[in-house]
């Protein structure tokens, strides 16, 4: 949440990090799901290892989660996969998260969706219309979400989406 804290800095505001595995609600308070640190650190030991035979790709350790990149080796894309499956089939509580060249492994049960169902039950956010703009497939779950929800869900691009409104970005 540090990267956003300084992003929507001088404002101090709710908000959610790492696919909502780290929340922060409207009275400052927050919730981290968070794995054990013996698995972290054998799941990051492992990563790094296998990573290190697959050029052009990078290991991000966000503490609550791992993204495994491949933008720079796109060939790269079903060996990293193949390889978040391993692990991921090894332990129940985690899961796959697929991304825009990226797939990141991450505590089961989180993900964007249950961030907003959260800060939808907390003041000033409770019987208020959900709106939500994404641009990746790690959005769609709060998609979903806010669809049930009657708000408003906007897709950023292209891509197949649950989202109900589209934002076209214009060409560079």
């Amino acid at each position: 949440m540090a990267e956003l804290d300084a992003l929507t800095h001088p404002w101090r505001l709710p908000l959610a990090g790492v696919h909502g595995a780290e929340r922060r609600d409207i009275n400052g308070k927050t919730y981290i799901v968070s794995l054990p640190s013996a698995l972290r650190d054998e799941i990051a030991t492992e990563l790094t290892s296998a990573l290190q035979g697959l050029p052009g790709c990078e290991l991000e350790n966000k503490e609550m989660a791992f993204a495994l990149h491949y933008r720079q080796a796109p060939q790269q894309q079903s060996a990293v996969l193949e390889l978040a499956q391993r692990i991921v089939q090894r332990y129940p509580l985690l899961a796959l998260q697929l991304g825009k060249c990226v797939v990141e492994i991450k505590p089961r049960g989180v993900n964007k969706g249950e961030a907003i169902s959260a800060f939808m039950q907390e003041a000033p956010f409770a019987g208020r219309e959900p709106v939500f703009v994404g641009d990746d497939l790690t959005d769609e779950a709060g998609f979903s979400v806010v669809n049930q929800l009657q708000g408003m869900s906007v897709k950023v691009g292209a891509g197949e989406t649950q989202a109900h409104w589209r934002w076209r970005m214009p060409p560079l």
